[in-house]
């Protein structure tokens, strides 16, 4: 009797451990709150008080991380486990992305001042129309 109460113990310790361990990957791996920008973009790209200054201006907030190289940033968003809103990658690499199939198409309707980038910049041979990238 006593080794059928240990065996039953352990048995609820590892489920318990599971549904923790389940928890937690879960709550990683989910997308962004609604108010909530997370973006991903190279290191010392923007600084810290233009992010407080956009949050209390559009009440949103924003998760910041940086990356060092195209291959580190690659590697990361490849594997999975975040969901970034915004990544900031090089030319090269935005086709790499759309190849793999790592990247949103944008809704150009949602998105304003369009007209105004400079046309020099925009449909370049990494992604014509800019069906998923901006300048």
């Amino acid at each position: 009797m006593r080794k059928i109460k240990i065996f039953s113990i352990g048995i609820l310790l590892i489920l318990l451990v599971l549904f923790l361990g389940e928890r937690k990957i879960t709550s990683s791996t989910r997308a962004s709150s609604a108010d909530t920008v997370t973006v991903y973009n190279w290191g010392d790209y923007i600084d810290p008080d233009l992010i407080t200054k956009f949050e209390k201006q559009s009440g949103y907030k924003v998760d910041y991380e940086t990356f060092d190289s195209n291959e580190a940033m690659y590697t990361k968003i490849k594997q999975g486990g975040t969901s970034y809103d915004i990544a900031v990658p090089s030319d090269y690499m935005i086709q790499k992305m759309i190849k793999a199939d790592m990247l949103k198409k944008l809704d150009h309707d949602k998105i304003k001042g369009l007209q105004n980038i400079d046309a020099d910049f925009l449909d370049l041979e990494f992604d014509p129309n800019n069906q998923y990238s901006v300048p």
